[in-house]
This record gives C-alpha cells, structure tokens and sequence, in this order.
C-alpha cells in the first residue's frame, strides 16, 4: 500500500514537502496506523473488509529525514479501522479493483515491522524495480494483440481496390515498424527480467528501461496499427478500444514514467560510479 490521495511520486521529499503522510505510531506492542491509500490492487477485498494482508508504507518517525523516517508494516486481516472511500472508475483494466479507502487507528503487532525501521523507501524501490520489467512484458502482450489483428485484416482487406491492402507500400512499412518496435520492447523486457533472476548489476537500469519503452511503446504501436485498419478500428467489433484502454494505464501505473521512472534513469546518470557499458555487457 504505497501510493496515497494526492500522489506518492515525491515520497522522499524532505520537509516543507509532505511525502509519504500515512503515519504509524507505537503504542505498547502495535502499531496504530492513520492514513489513506489508493490505487492499491483489490486492497479491500471484494467484501470492503479488506484483504488478508496488507503491506501499508508509512511514517514511522514524524522528526525524521524521509530516507529514514518510511517503514512498511504487515497488516493481517480482517482489521478494524479500514474504511472503503470509493472503487475507482478505471479507464480500462475494468476487472481489477483499485479502490481508495482510509485506515484509522488500524493496530498491528509491533513485530509486523518488514525489514528495518526506517527502511521502507529502499524496500518500496527495491519491489518497484522487479514489477518495472513486467509492465514492459504487458506492453509486448497488447502490441502483440493488436498486431496479430491489424495484420490479418491488411491481408484480407481490400477497402474498395483490386488487391489487399498489405500490398500497399504504406501499410507494409507501418506493419514492418509495428514489428520491429515489439520484437525490440520483447527482447529489452526478457533482458531485463533475466538481469532480475540472476541479481546482474544492471538490473535495475534494465528494468527501469523496459517500463519506459515497452509502455510507451504500446500505446504508440497500438495507435499506428489503428490507422492501418482505418475507421473500423474504433468499432468494439475490433480489439484495439479495449487494447488501447489497458495501454494507456502502463506510462503511468507502477511508477510514472515521467515522475518516477526517467527520474531513476536520471540519478543513475549523475551517479560517479555509473558504468554506461553495465547494462550493455549483462548476460
């Protein structure tokens, strides 16, 4: 449960900015936790009463610098204290709950403390980076989706002339972009999950670039492929509304790409100790 009503992209930022604003105070053996979420998946389960475990980022230390002021407490349902708000009305992904809902005085034993106290922003980053290569994996499955479609319909369809349309110069060479974009996000995104498994040091900026292309890439290829089917594409008859719907989440679910993601990008580049030739050379 990281991101919060108002935003999280700045959850570091140090005073007079607010940055994570859920808080968790000790009071005997729990913690007693005050806040609101959003955007959490299926967080309140499908009855409101919440799911069996919530993992909630939030201050623990009101005085402290934010690097060390951020801890994730295991919270164990049912609880007491967690209020539905609202199920957010998605542009797309309609089967996934996203709800938005508050906790108050919601206790947990003090030993539901993951990690250390005061080290939730490096947990927070470090389980962001492992879902960052897979948001690259579902851009690959849309543009694949999309593709498969617009080119059985260029090979069949003649719109009114003598041959199918993939005999088209035109349509041909926005097939060939489409493809080569996918193979390019599928490969970027197997690197950077392989980098993953096998702990590389470039893992990190791999994944980072994954997220980025592949769901930049989705929309974009989706979006051309519609102009090669033309007007029929935005009939629900075709894929590509609902495949379009699901895209447009990627740039910006799990880390936006503008607030979040390119910012990691560009702290690794400030870096002294940043090798341009790491990711180059992983496995």
């Amino acid at each position: 449960c990281s991101s919060e009503p108002g935003g999280s992209a700045n959850a570091a930022s140090p005073p007079p900015g607010e940055g994570v604003r859920t808080t968790a105070k000790r009071e005997g053996e729990n913690w007693v936790i005050n806040g609101r979420k959003k955007w959490v998946s299926s967080a309140t389960g499908w009855n409101r009463e919440g799911a069996d475990l919530l993992t909630v980022v939030c201050r623990t230390d009101p005085t402290a610098p934010a690097d060390t002021a951020i801890s994730i407490i295991a919270v164990e349902g049912p609880v007491t204290g967690l209020v539905f708000e609202r199920a957010i009305d998605s542009l797309g992904h309609r089967a996934h709950l996203v709800p938005q809902f508050g906790l108050k005085n919601v206790a947990a034993p003090h030993h539901n403390l993951l990690g250390q106290q005061g080290a939730g922003l490096a947990l927070t980053a470090a389980a962001f980076t492992g879902t960052a290569a897979l948001v690259g994996i579902f851009g690959v499955a849309l543009m694949r989706a999309a593709f498969s479609f617009a080119l059985d319909f260029a090979r069949s369809e003649k719109r009114g002339g003598v041959h199918p349309i993939i005999e088209h110069q035109a349509v041909g060479y926005a097939l060939a972009d489409a493809k080569t974009t996918i193979e390019a996000a599928r490969y970027l995104s197997w690197r950077a999950c392989h980098a993953l498994d096998t702990q590389s040091p470039a893992a990190e900026e791999l994944s980072v670039q994954a997220k980025i292309f592949g769901s930049e890439a989705a929309v974009r290829v989706i979006t051309d492929l519609m102009r090669v089917v033309g007007i029929d594409s935005y009939d629900h008859e075709a894929p590509f509304g609902r495949l379009l719907q699901d895209a447009l989440a990627l740039p910006i679910f799990d880390g936006g790409n503008l607030g979040i993601r390119r910012r990691q990008l560009h702290t690794m580049l400030k870096s002294s100790d940043y090798d341009p030739l790491t990711a180059s050379g992983a496995a």
